[in-house]
């Protein structure tokens, strides 16, 4: 056995990393739509600009399965209700039923506890319980 075969192979992990967290996509611009060519090239990291892009288009346009998107948050929210929130919601568009009901329920007893310190009103908890659907 030679003295490197046990070295340590960056360039293999690295790679073996990516592979395994990554998903790659390939992404063909015809070479006479100068409009595209401009814009990405002119922003800094391209992965990051589709990804906010892709983000973008799923938050504006989300049907939800099991959050009721008619009733409307119109009011300030504890940073609590809305980091749960914000979960919530994920666990919706990725119909994680499971997830998203556990959430709710955290929704609601947040609320409840805000409720009862003055924090919220009741009828904003209601609100948040028929958004959420409790």
């Amino acid at each position: 056995m030679c003295k490197g075969d046990n070295m340590f192979n960056q360039k293999n992990y690295i790679n073996n990393y990516i592979k395994n967290s990554y998903k790659s996509i390939k992404v063909r611009i015809r070479k006479d739509n100068a409009l595209l060519i401009n814009k990405i090239e002119s922003v800094e990291n391209v992965n990051q600009y589709i990804v906010d892009l892709i983000l973008k288009d799923i938050y504006e346009n989300r049907v939800y399965n099991f959050i009721n998107n008619n009733i409307l948050i119109d009011f300030d929210l504890s940073p609590k209700i809305e980091k749960l929130i914000k979960e919530a919601e994920e666990a919706d568009l990725m119909n994680d039923y499971g997830l998203y009901m556990n959430l709710a329920y955290a929704i609601d007893a947040q609320a409840k506890k805000e409720v009862s310190h003055h924090e919220l009103k009741e009828s904003q908890w209601n609100k948040l319980i028929m958004r959420y659907c409790l």
